[in-house]
């Protein structure tokens, strides 16, 4: 009689040897925690899955602040588990392996709790996708007592509605104290004998950050507005608060990070020095969600960056925040940290400098941080539009920042703009090609060759709990027409034949909406620019490696455990479209104005199916799921995103997605996140929208008028 096959066995034998990079599935890495009998002898376990591939999810830093906490909470065992690539999918279908977790290869299945970080809108399907893989329901009123607890948190969780049918609890806020609690109460009910569906109730019922969205019902106007949305459970809260770690200088931090086996996005020593950001630019979900802001001090940073150094060996260390140079004490924490590691030749890397903000700190970082390129979030081309979005940088400044660099060593630039402002004109679009010229040719004033410079253009999504959460998404075809135009400036021809005035962002009306929207229980199974609040500087992804087109939501938040510094929208490499175009320095065979400057755009379609998915409600589940069925993967990679099938799955399921994109709100509308609390209170942000347009002297556009609803984007002024 043969002896049954074990799953890590059946691993290595029938996956490995049939995938491109059997590295990212071997697990076992330096400093794992999870061994050998952990699972089997604990009295909870924890699956933390990561929904994009290995390379991603390994440089995802909150999931590693999880996976530590887990692993250093007595009776718990938690392993890690990311979603498989393509060429991985087809063989855990075709030779019924189920999805299994990557430290000692357990079945996903037998785990407790299966905690998933929402950091992006593109990764809904892969989702889906792992739970299916796994065996456990997709739809969460199918599960039993036999399934794991499916709990959800990070920056896409500020909005869970269109995931409501797939998950059992959201984790709203901060991941290491509603963690931590988490833990212990399910530890308690589960020796308790309570199952899986009474824990649900139980644990909504007993903190007010977590959020069951079955147990709510929601009501919708005639017009497809959302009414209500009611408990349907005695006991529920109206109102989810949002969980804050009161310790954020002593809360629990990877000092023995995991060494991925091979290169991933981030291979790095990653320490979060700031949780929030001051700025509270406009567009950006996670400065206003992360709040209020937090600060590690000079030494502990120094201390946590040294021990995790020991155990890693690795060669840079990122300090980490959604805007480092707000730091307060950065000279010092440069200076430090210089003094430690640069006669180790250990590079140290800033992400998210503001470029005027960095002056002061040029002489400590001109020796230990790596030049291989200065990024800088522009985001708009002409000083007025950055004061509307309170982006605090003029041109002066900015100029002023990138000599200094330039003097310091740095000799390339890469800028980020984002296109579809309110109240945006023709001047906004050109400034992006004039603008970048100009950072160009400061490295002249110098007496040096000109500066290479990239800038990046991406396509403004609205977020929730932003000013802009009210305001239309621009069209594909306005974004279609700004990039004509940013290739007329590259290539040297008349900007003025691309015409971008009379665009609208609203079309003919509020879209008349069929909302006959189909029940769950009848469905048969199966890109803050897209990516208005991202940024990161320098991202390597080793050339044998699939690229993606973007990656979601923050590299740093542990389902809302850290800051939100999210991966890029877009780089060089092509990251946010399924259609890159790039602009200038011979761009398409079109001879170049400058050969020094480079612009490239993307493909707009990713980032509109973004912008409806991120203000969405719970009517969409079915459209994920419908395209889910027909086969949408890794939609945030352009080797596997296709707009088609999304169009398909609106037209299975009558949805129509202008109603989500492209449509005004008014102040007075209920949205389908006005329920998850907010530091800032609502008026703030309505102030904040009305300034924008004051700022810039546009009209606001009015919804309930058909001249407003018809209003070019494009200011005529």
């Amino acid at each position: 009689m043969s002896t049954p096959v074990s799953l890590r066995e059946r691993v290595s034998r029938e996956l490995l040897p049939r995938v491109r990079h059997p590295a990212q599935y071997v697990g076992g890495e330096v400093n794992q925690l999870a061994r050998p009998g952990d699972w089997e002898s604990a009295r909870l376990r924890v699956a933390i899955g990561f929904p994009d591939t290995y390379t991603i999810g390994m440089s995802h830093l909150g999931c590693q602040i999880l996976y530590w906490l887990c692993n250093h909470t007595p009776g718990v065992c938690a392993e890690r588990v990311f979603c498989p690539w393509i060429d991985a999918e087809r063989v855990l279908r075709d030779r019924g392996i189920p999805l299994f977790t990557w430290d000692t290869r357990q079945p996903v299945s037998s785990a407790d709790i299966f905690a998933i970080s929402l950091q992006y809108e593109m990764s809904f399907t892969n989702v889906l996708n792992m739970l299916d893989l796994a065996g456990i329901p997709v739809l969460a009123g199918e599960r039993r007592d036999e399934h794991p607890l499916v709990i959800v948190g990070g920056p896409q969780a500020d909005n869970p509605e269109p995931m409501a049918m797939f998950v059992d609890l959201v984790v709203i806020g901060d991941g290491e104290d509603s963690f931590a609690a988490i833990l212990g109460a399910v530890d308690e009910l589960k020796r308790a004998g309570v199952g899986r569906r009474d824990m649900v109730v139980a644990l909504a019922r007993r903190f007010p950050w977590i959020y069951a969205p079955n147990l709510y019902e929601a009501r919708y106007h005639a017009d497809g507005t959302l009414a209500q949305l009611v408990p349907k459970v005695e006991g529920l809260p109206a109102r989810i608060d949002r969980c804050r770690t009161a310790d954020f200088e002593n809360a629990p931090f990877p000092v023995a990070p995991i060494v991925p086996w091979m290169n991933v996005v981030h291979d790095r020593v990653g320490v979060e020095i700031m949780r929030g950001c001051p700025q509270v630019c406009r567009f950006c979900h996670a400065g206003y969600t992360k709040r209020p802001l937090k600060l590690r001090s000079v030494a502990q940073i120094t201390e946590l960056a040294e021990r995790a150094w020991a155990a890693t060996g690795q060669n840079e260390i990122g300090l980490l925040s959604l805007s480092s140079a707000d730091y307060p004490h950065l000279r010092e924490l440069a200076q430090r940290l210089n003094e430690r590691f640069a006669p180790r030749h250990v590079n140290l890397s800033f992400p998210s400098l503001r470029v005027d903000r960095m002056l002061a700190s040029i002489p400590e970082m001109s020796s230990a941080v790596r030049k291989a390129g200065l990024t800088i979030a522009v985001e708009a081309a002409n000083d007025d539009m950055r004061q509307a979005i309170r982006k605090k940088v003029t041109d002066g400044r900015l100029l002023d920042g990138v000599r200094a660099a330039y003097e310091a060593g740095w000799r390339r630039v890469k800028l980020y703009f984002m296109s579809g402002f309110p109240g945006e004109r023709e001047e906004d679009i050109d400034g992006i090609w004039r603008l970048s010229c100009q950072i160009s040719d400061e490295r002249r004033r110098l007496r040096l060759g000109p500066a290479s410079v990239t800038a990046s253009v991406g396509w403004l999504v609205p977020k929730p709990f932003t000013p802009m959460q009210w305001m239309a998404q621009p069209r594909i075809e306005y974004f279609r027409a700004v990039r004509e135009r940013l290739r007329a400036n590259a290539v040297g021809a008349d900007p003025s034949r691309v015409s971008l005035r009379g665009l609208s962002a609203f079309g003919a009306g509020r879209p008349t909406v069929d909302h006959g929207w189909r029940d769950a229980g009848d469905e048969a199974p199966m890109e803050g620019r897209g990516a208005a609040a991202r940024r990161v500087t320098d991202i390597d992804v080793p050339g044998e490696l699939p690229r993606p087109g973007a990656f979601d939501g923050a590299l740093l938040d542990a389902g809302e455990a850290a800051a939100s510094v999210a991966a890029p929208s877009f780089d060089d490499a092509g990251r946010d479209g399924s259609d890159v175009v790039r602009l200038g320095r011979g761009g398409r065979g079109a001879r170049s104005a400058n050969r020094n400057v480079r612009i490239t755009t993307h493909s707009p379609e990713r980032s509109i199916l973004e912008g409806v998915f991120a203000r969405g409600d719970r009517r969409l589940g079915p459209v994920i799921l419908e395209a889910w069925r027909r086969g949408a993967r890794f939609d945030g990679w352009d080797e596997t995103f296709r707009y088609s099938i999304w169009r398909d799955a609106y037209a299975a399921t009558g949805v129509d997605p202008d109603f989500y994109a492209h449509r005004e709100r008014r102040f007075d509308e209920l949205l389908p996140w006005d329920h998850i609390g907010l530091h800032m209170r609502r008026g703030f942000l309505e102030e904040g929208y009305d300034d924008l347009y004051a700022t810039i002297g546009v009209a606001k556009p009015d919804p309930d008028s058909p001249a407003g609803r018809s209003l070019p984007l494009m200011a005529t002024r």
